[in-house]
């Protein structure tokens, strides 16, 4: 099946047969649309270093609740994060880290990293190459030139690949503007993000997480353009000439595929995705009683509002009562060092201990190794341990004068760095 953005409304039809969401299909392509996708494999991290707490380097359900609360319901995600969206605190989640495929829930990190470069007012000229973008369009007619505020509507209202592409070359072009998300990701502390594509069509390489999306539409909800642009229901998109025909096309009504805001009472955005090999994706927000919240979904095989209305209530009904697991990190916190390979044990060592017995070494290639629920993290005891054996050691030294002799391991880390593969 075809690697295609195909959400709610994707075959909605304007006033105009030339203006239909045209989804590219390909039936040799890849993809099972009943299979949830697996993650990508990634560095492993020391959970205490994990951004936004140790809590956060789960690879199932995390929650903390009181004896006799409900936790939160199961849905069939693979990720999810669920937040309050102004003070930043996590109160559940499920492999908040995991590295997936972001679909067009990408589309909002475009949209952050343009809105505050692009004059809402200016007119950009579309080329044969963006009419002819691959997934969904908005029907961008080459020749003409369109105001950059509709595109924006047409980038978060209809997920148009058009849209994003013409938004991409009027901030400097495709590899600029690639250049522009990473970075920006990387300055709201978003380290399992690297974007590749600016639409969210699957490329090589292109990754998030439930927990990066969350930040991500955190920061984008900050900004008031952006609120406007997701919240509305929907939105006029302007005619054109079609150049090779001569023919004139009128303006067009354009709906918002998101599902959940005419759906869910408070919903106030932010922006679907998906794609076979991601399947569905999610970044939503509700009000009620004065309590924002925010929900990403990733990797669901139904794309079901009513799974995130279900994160939704029972976000708002134990918002005061379950205990943070975690937060949403402010902008610049540092990226997690991954665990460093173990040097080879000098002669009279004592051997360390295997994967078996320890299997939070070896997770991370496919998350699979550690039981869906459990929550790895060196505990403080451990910790404290450690500490007092090395005083010890220290002070027997410094007493005695035995000369005994120290065992010291050199740690050979590295910190993964960060790439995009650009077409």
């Amino acid at each position: 099946m075809a690697d295609r953005h195909a959400g709610p409304g994707a075959r909605q039809r304007s006033p105009d047969p030339a203006f239909v969401h045209r989804d590219t299909q390909a039936a040799n392509e890849p993809g099972c649309r009943n299979a949830p996708p697996a993650p990508f494999p990634h560095p492993v991290w020391d959970p205490p270093t994990v951004v936004g707490g140790p809590r956060l380097a789960a690879t199932g359900p995390v929650a903390d609740v009181p004896a006799g609360a409900h936790r939160p319901p199961p849905v069939p995600d693979v990720s999810y994060v669920l937040a309050d969206l102004d003070t930043g605190e996590v109160l559940a989640a499920k492999s908040p880290h995991a590295w997936l495929r972001p679909a067009s829930t990408l589309k909002t990190l475009t949209a952050l990293a343009l809105i505050p470069r692009l004059d809402p007012a200016r007119r950009v000229l579309a080329t044969p190459e963006h009419e002819a973008a691959d997934g969904t369009r908005v029907g961008i007619l080459a020749g003409n030139r369109y105001p950059v505020s509709t595109l924006f509507d047409a980038l978060l209202l209809s997920s148009a690949n058009d849209a994003a592409y013409l938004l991409a070359d009027a901030a400097g072009g495709y590899e600029q503007t690639v250049s522009l998300m990473n970075e920006t990701a990387v300055g709201l502390g978003a380290h399992d993000t690297v974007a590749v594509d600016p639409s969210g069509l699957d490329e090589g390489g292109q990754h998030s997480s439930a927990y990066d999306l969350a930040l991500i539409g955190r920061a984008a909800m900050r900004l008031p353009t952006f609120r406007s642009y997701v919240s509305k229901r929907d939105a006029v998109f302007p005619g054109g000439t079609n150049r090779a025909t001569g023919t004139v096309h009128r303006s067009f009504q354009i709906q918002n595929i998101n599902e959940l805001l005419g759906r869910y009472p408070g919903a106030i955005g932010i922006k679907p995705g998906r794609t076979n090999r991601a399947q569905h994706t999610f970044i939503g927000a509700a009000t009620r009683a004065g309590r924002t919240l925010i929900v990403t979904q990733m990797g669901s095989t139904t794309g079901d509002w009513k799974d995130t209305a279900a994160l939704l209530d029972w976000g708002f009904a134990n918002v005061d009562v379950a205990s943070p697991v975690g937060v949403l990190v402010e902008p610049d916190a540092a990226p997690p060092p991954p665990v460093p390979a173990a040097a080879p044990p000098m002669p009279g060592t004592p051997p360390a201990p295997s994967a078996a017995a320890n299997p939070t070494a070896t997770r991370g290639s496919a998350q699979a190794a550690v039981p869906e629920g459990a929550v790895t993290e060196r505990t403080a005891v451990g910790v404290a341990t450690w500490g007092v054996t090395a005083l010890a050691a220290a002070v027997g030294l410094g007493l005695l004068v035995l000369g005994l002799l120290v065992v010291a391991r050199r740690h050979a880390g590295h910190r993964s760095r960060r790439s995009s593969r650009l077409r």
